[in-house]
């Protein structure tokens, strides 16, 4: 911790201590506040679970207990960022640049709050993801990634329109997919449909990107 970072997480931690009377805050209360803020903090907030694990001298399993209390507690829960990010995160990747046809995308879930609003979302769409080495790493389509951004635009049916109108598909592909009277979800099925190549998947991810950073920011 900085100075700065330091006094502010004292002057916090004494009225939260003294908040229910002294000596009134649980353990589990103090050692959720001491852990959010250590992992905010800069000399903790890049550190992966196995370095935090080492650094705080508990198992990674507790790590991610304490990462998905503390951000339930203390961090505003806002899916649509969440999963935004999660979704620029996936296309810096070497691997999403690579990708060829057929191929899915790996990516590692450490932050149990990333998994637990992905899970939400997969859910809800009656839809699922494969996980491998300890429900860490997840497999995921290029069409899913796809959907997993478009739906959590602002105002998801329209940028989805528009991002199919501007794409390289075909237009009478473009045409079957945005056919009025159709649900979101009935045109993701359509778009699924048409088997798309996995560059104009890429295409219409990236423009999805776009959209989000105008709203968002990078």
């Amino acid at each position: 911790m900085t100075p700065a970072e330091k006094i502010e997480f004292f002057d916090k931690f004494i009225d939260i201590y003294l908040k229910m009377g002294f000596g009134g805050a649980s353990k589990r209360e103090i050692d959720l506040f001491v852990f959010h803020h250590l992992t905010i903090g800069s000399g903790y907030k890049s550190k992966s679970n196995y370095e935090l694990a080492n650094s705080l001298r508990i198992p990674e399993s507790k790590i991610k207990q304490l990462k998905l209390h503390a951000g339930l507690k203390y961090i505003p829960i806002n899916s649509k960022v969440i999963l935004g990010k999660l979704v620029m995160r996936i296309t810096n990747t070497h691997q999403f640049k690579g990708l060829k046809d057929g191929e899915q995308i790996e990516i590692s879930l450490e932050d149990p709050m990333e998994k637990r609003e992905l899970e939400n979302f997969l859910k809800l769409n009656d839809d699922h993801a494969e996980y491998t080495l300890n429900g860490e790493v997840l497999k995921i389509s290029p069409i899913q990634l796809f959907r997993l951004l478009a739906e959590n635009l602002d105002n998801p049916e329209r940028q989805f329109t528009k991002l199919i109108q501007d794409s390289a598909i075909d237009q009478k592909a473009r045409q079957k997919i945005i056919s009025k009277g159709l649900s979101l979800k009935q045109k993701f099925d359509r778009l699924r449909e048409e088997h798309l190549n996995i560059e104009n998947i890429k295409s219409l991810i990236i423009g999805g990107i776009e959209i989000y950073k105008l709203t968002h920011g990078p």
